[in-house]
């Protein structure tokens, strides 16, 4: 029997690098029994971390759903990555989840990535609640940590749920101010027992500040407590439950996930506060390919099915292993089902519970459930799956485009085949990563969304695919454009005895606006050129445009006016003209004074404050233009610059070792820009040099 969905409750940890999101995993299943043992990510057995990659790095690196029974609900527990580079995956899990448990350092604070996820919460109306972990760390401050919280929230109130008792050391419990108990100990989550007396007042200010911060939000409520009435434990839970849904209250719990003290109160509060899956409203979607026609649906059984793929995994046994929710109606195993992008029919094929990487086979998963299927053929992650007579899609949030380029080589001649093959799953299994040949440069490039995804990504394809390959720093997609215009002759005679070749025309070459592109022009008056012969004109110019005269680089944003030329009747021919449209082409580009273009990217860094001064001095030293500044919550600011693509190969490496890794950063290209006088020399003579080398 599936799950009913008011029993269900569907998290998403968030949080920066190093907060103990995954050891916060661990410790709810351990606590909530679904496990017999404590697993540590220093010991690498953490059931969350299940791949090699993550194990060795002792890293989170992919998503991974996990979860446990607490007083008869089901928790579903999607533990995502801390490290920016892993960001993209974490999208499609805020999508999916009903909750989010923000993982804070209770040394650190609020550090750069946690305001990057906070964000994403926020705009994706997911209910935040805000845990402070490590209290028993050496530098732990509760209250330190509880205000960075409140600079960190925008359009919601950040309020304290729980009173911690003791901190480092001597951090023994938590007060929780709703039931007023006290649950201390660490064996399987802990046991209630009454407040210490010596607590009593702190604990009695502490509640009032709940209380006020709750009944703010509920205009029953406000005036019950102006009346001067004492709210009931069942009205100021409920009054808290509507509050966190609706995003206006971030409720802040204190735990130590290693030791586990803690976690049952915590277990206890996603139960009772957080939002089950029917209570989070109706998905919005619309009719595959016609996305002016909605269509809602409810997250109830007597709604048709309908589901969600978030995250896409790949088996050596299973084949692909496919992590969805039931957005409606209930999926039932080998049910026949539509993959609503392709219109192709589906199977819902070894429908299973997951617990990181281990499958329970399940008859059924009932709505606003998270599961699993296998054998998916055409539904990969952000894809809708549903009934063919009901049919519905719903739009996965945009992703974050990759940041971070390499060259990507086969080590040798069997390789080759093993790489293709590799990265086009890769590509399937992480939706941050991209893959593809670039036309100017020819080279296969691997696009993540920093170095070390790109290494992970390099380590995988050994290990699954046993493809070894070599990295390199891409080249640089220059371009060229010309700054004058120029009329000239392109003439092609050949006489080889019998037929020969002849073609003769006259263009004028001229610069247009940036990013205008290429424009041909037909001017031919009177026949000059017959017209048959005008599109093997054009054809040979623009083959000539895509190896320009500095770099061989593709020549962009110019117009080229066919005015005149002459045709032999014998020997005239689509290869003589398209040959004389390549030599016409070629000799306006010597003299219509060439320049080179570079990619610019426009750079974006979250960092603390204190070091905007140091990133602002690192991209003057790229040839960067500051674009401006912001300071937002937190004692976070964030630089924004334009800088070419040339000086931003290393800068993820760079950038860490200027903040201590403490900043983050996006990337994105924002057009082309002349390269400076004084460095096309210098770029030209490297290019040279390598293609006499080749």
């Amino acid at each position: 029997m599936s799950t009913n969905t008011s029993e269900i409750r569907n998290l998403v940890t968030i949080g920066h690098r190093g907060c103990g999101k995954t050891t916060l995993t661990e410790a709810l299943l351990y606590s909530a029994g679904a496990t017999n043992r404590l697993g540590s990510v220093d010991d690498r057995n953490t059931i969350a971390d299940f791949e090699p990659e993550e194990r060795e790095r002792q890293i989170s690196i992919s998503p991974a759903l996990c979860n446990c029974t607490h007083k008869k609900t089901k928790l579903n527990i999607i533990d995502t990555a801390g490290f920016a580079e892993f960001f993209a995956e974490s999208m499609p899990c805020f999508w999916v989840a009903d909750a989010a448990l923000m993982v804070v350092d209770a040394a650190a604070g609020v550090e750069v990535h946690t305001h990057k996820v906070y964000s994403t919460a926020a705009e994706m109306k997911l209910p935040i609640v805000a845990v402070i972990n490590k209290m028993t760390g050496e530098h732990a401050d509760y209250e330190s940590a509880l205000q960075s919280i409140r600079e960190l929230v925008t359009g919601a109130e950040a309020v304290a749920v729980q009173m911690p008792v003791g901190e480092k050391g001597g951090f023994e419990g938590v007060v929780d101010l709703l039931s007023m108990k006290m649950m201390s100990g660490s064996e399987k989550g802990g046991r209630w027992g009454d407040i210490p007396a010596e607590l009593a007042d702190e604990v009695a200010a502490a509640r009032d500040a709940l209380v006020d911060g709750v009944a703010a939000t509920d205009d029953a409520l406000m005036e019950k407590y102006f009346e001067n009435e004492t709210l009931t434990q069942d009205e100021l839970a409920g009054g808290l439950a509507k509050a966190v849904a609706a995003g206006r209250i971030v409720p802040v719990l204190a735990v130590d996930a290693a030791s586990t003290i803690g976690i049952g109160a915590l277990l206890d509060f996603i139960v009772s506060v957080c939002p089950a899956p029917d209570a989070r409203g109706e998905w919005n979607g619309h009719l595959p390919g016609k996305p002016e026609e909605a269509v809602v649906r409810r997250c109830a059984a007597d709604e048709p099915f309908s589901a969600v793929v978030f995250k896409t995994m790949s088996d050596p046994y299973v084949g692909r292993i496919s992590l969805i929710r039931v957005v409606s109606g209930t999926a039932k195993a080998d049910d026949n089902v539509m993959d609503a992008h392709s219109s192709n029919r589906e199977r819902l094929s070894g429908l299973a519970t997951l617990q990181g990487n281990k499958m329970q086979d399940v008859p059924s998963l009932a709505a606003g459930d998270l599961g699993c299927v296998t054998k998916l053929e055409h539904t990969l992650t952000g894809g809708t799956l549903c009934e063919q007579k009901a049919a519905v899609t719903f739009d996965a949030p945009p992703l974050p485009q990759p940041m971070h380029t390499a060259a990507v080589e086969a080590a040798g001649h069997a390789d080759e085949d093993k790489l293709a093959a590799g990265l086009t799953r890769l590509a399937e299994e992480d939706i941050g990563f991209r893959f593809g040949r670039e036309p100017s440069t020819g080279e296969m490039l691997m696009r993540g969304m920093g170095a070390l995804h790109v290494d992970v990504i390099v380590e995988k394809l050994q290990r699954k695919f046993e493809a070894s390959v070599s990295l390199r720093e891409p080249k640089v997609p220059y371009r060229e454009t010309v700054r004058k215009s120029v009329r000239v002759q392109g003439r092609h005679k050949k006489q080889t005895g019998g037929r020969g070749q002849f073609g003769d025309v006259w263009i004028q070459l001229e610069p247009t606006p940036r990013d205008a592109g290429f424009e041909f022009v037909n001017a031919i008056k009177g026949g000059s050129v017959p017209t048959n012969y005008i599109p093997a004109v054009e054809k040979g110019v623009v083959a000539q445009l895509q190896k320009g005269i500095l770099t061989r680089s593709q020549v962009v944003d110019v117009r080229v006016t066919l005015d005149d030329g002459s045709s032999h009747a014998v020997d005239s021919s689509d290869q003589a003209f398209q040959m004389a449209g390549q030599i016409a082409m070629r000799n306006a580009l010597a003299q219509a004074d060439c320049v080179l273009l570079e990619p610019v990217m426009n750079v974006e860094v979250s960092c603390p404050e204190d070091l905007m001064g140091d990133i602002m001095s690192d991209f003057s030293g790229r040839r960067g233009r500051i674009q401006g500044s912001d300071s937002i919550a937190g004692g976070i600011a964030v630089v924004r610059a334009t800088v070419p693509l040339s000086e931003m190969a290393r800068y993820a490496a760079d950038l860490r070792s200027i903040t201590q890794g403490r900043a983050s950063y996006t990337m994105e290209p924002a057009g082309y820009e002349e390269v400076p006088a004084h460095l096309v020399d210098s770029i030209v003579a490297a290019h040279h040099a390598e293609e006499e080398e080749e």
